[in-house]
């Protein structure tokens, strides 16, 4: 992406044409975008390569990670793409250059990974305004991009309703970029929990510092909320885990505080061995610190949002290394030392946040597929690894 424009024709007129221009933070959260979009995409298919006028792209802030349910909406929607390709070439020669689209039979054929490439990096938070903002380059062109965004407006405005959990929609400008500081970076969880507001401050307080200060403060609603997230779980899978989460946050709420985080800690281990199983590792750090979190890329947002607390969570530490007890919520910790550095307030409520959170996640895939098996009269069972 350039700051060049299209030159146009002797005897163009920009009369009856607003021109639009970006502001230095659109610019900017521009260019990152679409700097993000190419490096998930890798080096295999490259973008095209637009000279637009700034004022076609103004409120287009591209792309974060995919909605599971979605991806076959964008394929379809990013189908016309390959059609007008021809025609693109013919009217705006030089303007585009695409690796992504030049060969038709190898487009289609990875057409749903492209899509899902592109989702992963969406951002919703503007793609209506910045549909709408999208500037006449000539005419023909024109025509193409409206009937292409007339074809990806829905695929998007469905997009919106799932991509988050149902605690994180309501949130006004949420950005992955920092649902992934708290859920992977700093391990606190925020799938189906805690309640929006809390979610919210968690999200936007200024640091790990700050997050665990909210942790102690609401920690009372956060119990609360981890409560009616696991007893509305429904499945028979989950069934056998709600009870011993429910004494945990019998034990907080009595001011029991060792005796939950201890309780969490087991829940979180015996929950993450069954349904990840041997698997597990491929989502935890090993003892040598050579494993990344790679593994992770395979998820889709909500799986991503449900699961990175994992890998805070199983951070190594041994005691017979001198490792330091961790200051945050471990389940190594929790299960192998004794230590008020890890068992205090603040890591009970992360741990149980953890539990609670899986089993939610857990719980929705499991009805799912009880749902299916009900149709095929068979008797369903967690996968062996994340669906």
């Amino acid at each position: 992406m350039t700051d060049e424009t299209v030159e146009k024709p002797a005897g163009d007129s920009d009369e009856g044409e607003k021109r639009i221009e970006l502001t230095p933070e659109q610019t900017e959260a521009l260019r990152s975008s679409m700097a993000g979009i190419q490096q998930s995409l890798g080096t295999q298919v490259k973008l095209p390569a637009f000279t637009l006028p700034e004022s076609a792209f103004k409120n287009i802030i591209a792309i974060s990670r995919v909605v599971e349910a979605q991806q076959a909406l964008v394929a379809d929607a990013i189908k016309p793409m390959l059609g007008v390709q021809a025609a693109w070439k013919k009217q705006i020669s030089g303007i585009i250059a695409s690796d992504a689209f030049k060969n038709t039979v190898l487009a289609q054929s990875n057409l749903g990974r492209i899509a899902e490439q592109l989702t992963k990096n969406l951002d919703l938070g503007g793609i209506a305004e910045s549909l709408a903002a999208v500037s006449r380059i000539t005419s023909t062109f024109a025509e193409q991009q409206s009937a292409l965004f007339k074809n990806l407006g829905p695929a998007i405005a469905a997009m919106r309703a799932s991509f988050y959990p149902p605690n994180l929609r309501a949130i006004e400008g949420l950005k992955f970029a920092g649902v992934e500081t708290v859920v992977m970076v700093e391990g606190i969880p925020l799938y189906g929990l805690p309640r929006t507001a809390t979610a919210d401050a968690l999200i936007r307080a200024g640091g790990a510092s700050e997050r665990r200060r909210i942790l102690g403060g609401r920690w009372e609603t956060i119990s609360a909320d981890c409560r009616t997230v696991v007893l509305g779980c429904a499945s028979e899978a989950v069934a056998p885990y709600v009870p011993f989460a429910v004494a945990a946050l019998d034990a907080l709420d009595a001011g029991h505080t060792a005796a939950a985080q201890a309780l969490a800690g087991s829940l979180v281990d015996a929950i993450v061995t069954a349904y990840f199983g041997k698997d597990r590792y491929k989502y935890t750090p090993d003892r040598n610190g050579r494993r990344t979190k790679d593994a992770y890329d395979e998820f889709s947002i909500r799986q991503f949002v449900a699961f990175a607390p994992m890998w805070q969570a199983y951070q190594q530490f041994f005691v017979t290394n001198g490792d330091k007890v961790p200051s945050t919520f471990s389940r190594n910790a929790t299960a192998h030392t004794v230590s008020p550095r890890q068992f205090n307030r603040r890591n009970a409520v992360q741990g149980l946040m953890l539990a609670c959170s899986l089993l939610y996640r857990l719980d929705e895939e499991a009805v799912s597929l009880e749902a299916d098996d009900d149709d095929h009269q068979g008797r369903a069972t967690w996968p062996e690894g994340p669906t």
